[in-house]
């Protein structure tokens, strides 16, 4: 149903758009039980992977044009045009069935291909395009009903056109389905929402975008595995179905493949509405992706050892209603992190590129066992299917770092902004939570949201004007009550300074615009210090921004970097990278120092080792006095290195103790490049020092290491020092 609050033309273009897909989608199920029908009765099974290749680059040719023209033209002209144009075909194909069925078969096989997927993908661009996004959220749910609606029907129809019409009849049926979906969405899409806005440029291809993100190349691997596997299981169970039904003609055949398709669409409902949602909450993204390569290896391993309709519809049957419930569920939240444009590039190539590119190397696989083994190719085919849905686990349970990895840094950089109130899975949730975007709004909004569903309100809450003034009164009030203190803080009296600091026991974003010249003040530093960490977490992008800001005292720049070194957020983390390649060394060296006391407390501020080694370099060019490099330079070194050996060596390099030096030297000869080891110990002035170089591992070396230090005084490391909150130095 549609919600009651929509406008008169947008429900009756939800009433017009439900019909349209289910007729759609009616038409695909009925159409995939006639074309495998209409094939197995003209042709014998091993012809099939011939069929599967062309009719896979058919596919591919027909996305792409269809994408051209949707980009000419908008979605409410193409799509009624493409369906009319379906069903004039099959419709012309209908004589052909009755005189030439293997040349109709051949034909239909093609023509599903060609309209089946784009007709459905155009479909929901016209329906993003038809809507404005708020009411599209409200209604795509509705919609969708209508498709799976749809997926019932055409099982439904297949089966009682098995028992009473000739195949070849079914393919006017089938143009029926076309013809009445295309005027449906005609007059769904006569008007176009009024928000409407113009695709944004095209960033480059699928490709490029793979190749930029790592963990989609894993995602586009499981995909292209899913597709292999997939062709595999689908010539299985046509071989079994075709041994089993042959003789009976297509009319034979046509049921049990309507009954499939349909029941698969049944079954596809029944696990999106039951387990999706759960599965997600409780498994994550990666172990939801799991379950369909799970389940499909051990259907396989059953039609491997016992080859029979039975085992390889189970197999097929896994693979078919997973895929488009709980692992399509989980597939299209790993695109979160990909910004609205690119996301459309990569998924158009990993859904249609590699989907059919995979359909192409499994019908060449089935071909090549055919020739080969001709009576045993279904048992190794199916093994092989086990073993590649095996591949697929492995891979899907790597996904989770990488993917939230991604999340976080495109939620940090603003590339994608998400609604905490539609979060499902836990580590989208925890990602948002940890990288403080869920704000103080959204938690409001959230509270007042239970209020009102509480049973004693009855009915939703309404907030009253009075309320409303009533709590701008607070606000202004508020400000009011901060004003002295304010007025104290900027006297530059240290005294006053203190008396107004002991009030602010959470310093707002005004105030902290206030405390932020104050750092330069060796008189109240410590106190300064001390209260704008605890402000830090909430005001952390003030804070980078005047770390970052040239025209700043270098004093308070530099005692910023002291302030989020007790900050352990990621964007602190980010502001703090930036401050790396300041001018100012001063700067350069605080931040440094920040990241590592960072690292080493909360293990977020982990540089690469590319990014590390490009920074030491930078450092040991640039000319600073040997006593403020080498600090320095060991800070940095702890954002890529075990800090426990980088530690001792430090220690064991400043004392006297010619083995512990030749030991610490060894470590650093194992870790770092050629080009900057060299540099680093003649600062150490060790070039003149006893060093033998030994063909021993790291982890041998770091070993005596520890061993050593029972021998040394451990003081602290560059990164810990001076990390006491106050001294005028600071």
């Amino acid at each position: 149903m549609t919600e009651p609050s929509a406008e008169p033309k947008d429900r009756d273009a939800t009433r017009l758009a439900l019909l349209a897909v289910a007729l759609l989608v009616a038409e695909q199920v009925a159409a995939r039980a006639v074309r495998d029908a209409l094939f197995l009765s003209a042709y014998r099974v091993r012809s099939l992977p011939l069929m599967m290749m062309a009719s896979a680059l058919v596919a591919v040719a027909a996305a792409e044009t269809a994408s051209r023209m949707l980009a000419r033209h908008s979605p409410a002209r193409v799509v009624p045009t493409g369906a009319l144009v379906s069903a004039a075909l099959l419709a012309l194909l209908w004589p052909l069935a009755a005189f030439a069925p293997r040349a109709a078969a051949v034909l239909v096989y093609l023509h599903v291909a060609a309209f089946g997927g784009a007709l459905v993908s155009g479909f929901w661009s016209l329906v993003n395009e038809r809507f404005d996004p708020y009411t599209a959220r409200r209604v795509v749910g509705t919609i969708g009903t209508g498709a799976t609606a749809g997926g019932v029907a055409g099982g439904l129809i297949g089966w009682a056109a098995a028992q009473l019409l000739p195949v070849p009849l079914t393919l006017l049926v089938l143009a029926t389905l076309h013809g009445a979906s295309a005027l449906a969405l005609r007059r769904a899409g006569r008007a176009q929402a009024a928000t409407s806005t113009p695709a944004a440029p095209s960033p480059g291809s699928g490709l490029a975008v793979l190749l930029r993100i790592p963990y989609l190349r894993e995602l586009a691997l499981v995909f292209t595995l899913g597709a292999l596997v997939e062709t595999i299981l689908d010539w299985s169970f046509k071989a079994e179905v075709q041994r089993q039904f042959a003789g009976g003609g297509g009319r034979a055949l046509l049921g049990p493949l309507a009954l499939f398709y349909g029941g698969m669409s049944v079954l596809s409902l029944l696990l999106q509405w039951l387990l999706a949602r759960p599965s997600l909450e409780r498994l994550g993204i990666a172990g939801t992706m799991s379950i369909r390569p799970l389940l499909t290896a051990a259907g396989s391993v059953l039609g491997a050892l016992w080859p029979r309709l039975s085992t390889t519809t189970f197999a097929r049957g896994a693979h078919e209603a997973l895929t488009n419930s709980l692992f399509r569920s989980a597939y299209e939240l790993l695109y979160t992190p990909v910004p609205e444009a690119e996301k459309r590039r990569v998924k158009a190539f990993v859904d249609v590129a590699l989907d059919k590119g995979g359909a192409l190397v499994a019908s060449w696989l089935i071909l090549g066992m055919l020739a080969v083994l001709p009576n045993g190719a279904e048992r190794v085919l199916l093994a092989l299917a086990a073993v590649l849905s095996l591949s697929a686990l492995a891979l899907s349970r790597r996904l989770h770092p990488g993917y939230v990895g991604a999340l976080e840094q495109s939620l940090l950089q603003g590339r994608v902004r998400l609604d905490p109130t539609e979060l499902v899975d836990p580590d989208t949730r925890l990602t948002l939570a940890r990288t403080s975007l869920i704000d103080r709004g959204t938690l409001l909004q959230q509270i007042a949201e239970l209020r009102a569903s509480s049973p004693a309100a009855g009915r939703p809450a309404e907030v009253s004007p009075t309320a409303a003034g009533g709590e701008r009164d607070a606000v202004a009030a508020a400000s009011d009550r901060l004003a002295p203190s304010l007025a104290e803080l900027r006297s530059g009296d240290p005294a006053r300074v203190r008396r107004a600091l002991a009030t602010l026991t959470d310093p707002t974003p005004e105030a902290v615009a206030v405390l932020v010249p104050l750092l330069a003040s060796d008189h109240v530093f410590a106190e300064v210090l001390a209260a704008l960490r605890r402000a830090a977490p909430r005001v952390t992008g003030q804070l980078v921004d005047a770390l970052l800001d040239r025209g700043s005292d270098l004093v308070v720049r530099r005692r910023i970097a002291r302030v989020l070194r007790g900050c352990p957020t990621q964007r602190a983390v980010l502001g703090l990278a930036a401050a790396l390649e300041e001018p100012s060394a001063e700067v350069r060296f605080a931040a440094a120092s920040a990241l590592a006391a960072l690292h080493e407390r909360s293990g977020i501020a982990g540089l690469s080792r590319e990014r590390v080694l490009d920074e030491v370099r930078r450092e040991l060019d640039s000319g600073q006095p040997v006593d403020r490099q080498l600090p320095h330079v060991f800070a940095l070194l702890s954002l890529w290195l075990e800090r426990d050996a980088l530690q001792i060596a430090w220690a064991a390099m400043k004392t006297n103790d010619r083995t512990l030096r030749g030991t610490a030297l060894e470590y650093l000869n194992n870790v770092l490049p050629d080009d900057v080891f060299p540099r680093l110990r003649s600062l150490f002035g060790a070039s003149s020092l006893f060093f033998e170089a030994r063909q021993r591992s790291v982890a041998q070396v770091a070993d005596e290491l520890r061993t050593s230090a029972v021998r040394l005084r451990l003081e602290n490391p560059p990164w810990q020092e001076g990390d006491a909150d106050q001294s005028a130095g600071s």
